[in-house]
């Protein structure tokens, strides 16, 4: 695994895949499909489409294991079984798209999660009670927002969200208790983090790490067709746009990029870090307001690219992103380097080959 799930926090976890959204044609690829993030209707079984509860499923753990079965000891505590299985719970509440993923995780997932988590408890314990206190308050203002992003996704009836989390195996109190765990958790790191240092760093670095951009764009897809099929029908467009047609109408009608159909192929005040290297040089570059000739491509398809604003954020709004990379980094390190030396023993559940499939 990449990236260090535990430690993410749940001030910066969104419900976006609640809303349907499609993939950005610039960003990369997703790596599973989240069942939250609607497909074809047509293709699901009749009674997944009557049950409003069936777009998100519970996890799947995939191993057995004894509920009191103890998977690390360290100084000052341990982890059971019953324990972290209610985190993984918790994953796929708060990120249905990764909590799909677990039930294709193999051993050495496991065994990152594990590590991640008792990680994550060590590093909560460290926490004061003011931070413990502030966190659980944050966790409960989140845990509204998501209350309430659910109900509009399960036909606005609340009692069907009571039912989503018996589905799902949680309770509130479980959910508020790992939401705070993980703020907690945060705000210990974050203690170590040198505002000064982050200001020096950030007037060193490329300044294109804090560009964001608006951008318009139509992609024709190169899956679905010809490369040179695309390409023409690109051209077709990019001419009829010099013509003077309206942008924004034609990409509702030709764009291929489901992320970005419904605003009329635009991408607001985006991170041009957030999308594939050809189209970030086109955002970075590309003068304001005039039209990509000829349209660019990507491994996505050709892309027609208007940039409408670019600018590079100040320091103060680019510091949340510098801190976040900061807390990254310290994290990853507490985790190679120092826990080992706190924990005593380890029993790492084993995923079996058949259990995985």
């Amino acid at each position: 695994m990449k990236k260090f799930v535990a430690v993410l926090s749940t001030t910066v976890l969104t419900l976006t895949l609640l809303s349907g959204c499609g993939q950005a044609a610039g960003q990369p690829k997703p790596e599973t499909t989240t069942p939250a993030a609607g497909g074809n209707e047509a293709a699901k079984p009749e009674a997944e489409k009557k049950d409003v509860l069936a777009q998100f499923p519970a996890v799947k753990i995939p191993y057995t294991n004894d509920p009191n079965a103890v998977l690390a000891e360290y100084k000052g505590g341990k982890l059971v079984e019953k324990e972290f299985e209610t985190f993984l719970r918790t994953i796929n509440f708060l990120n249905p798209q990764q909590g799909a993923s677990l039930q294709f995780a193999d051993s050495a997932a496991i065994k990152d999660y594990v590590r991640q988590y008792t990680g994550t408890k060590i590093l909560y314990d460290r926490a004061d009670d003011t931070m413990k206190a502030a966190a659980m308050k944050q966790a409960e203002e989140r845990f509204e927002s998501y209350k309430k992003q659910y109900v509009e996704r399960l036909d606005k009836k609340e009692e069907n969200f009571t039912k989503l989390l018996e589905q799902q195996g949680l309770t509130k109190d479980e959910l508020l208790k790992q939401m705070q765990l993980i703020d907690s958790s945060i705000g210990v790191l974050e203690k170590g983090i040198d505002e000064n240092a982050l200001k020096q760093a950030y007037e060193k670095a490329d300044k294109s790490q804090f560009t964001t951009a608006s951008v318009r764009h139509i992609l024709i897809s190169t899956e679905s067709r010809k490369p040179e099929e695309a390409k023409k029908l690109a051209d077709d467009l990019l001419a009829r746009l010099k013509k003077g047609e309206d942008f924004a109408k034609l990409a509702k009608e030709y764009t291929d990029d489901p992320g970005s159909k419904e605003s009329g192929g635009l991408y607001e005040n985006a991170n041009v870090n957030d999308w594939v290297p050809e189209f970030k040089k086109a955002a970075l570059t590309q003068p304001i307001n005039q039209i990509s000739d000829p349209p660019v491509k990507t491994d996505y398809g050709y892309h027609i690219i208007r940039v409408e604003k670019r600018e590079v954020q100040p320091f103060e709004k680019a510091k949340e992103q510098m801190k976040q990379q900061e807390l990254n980094k310290a994290y990853g390190n507490f985790i190679s380097v120092e826990l080992d030396k706190l924990v005593t023993k380890w029993n790492i559940p084993e995923v079996k080959p058949a259990a995985a499939k």
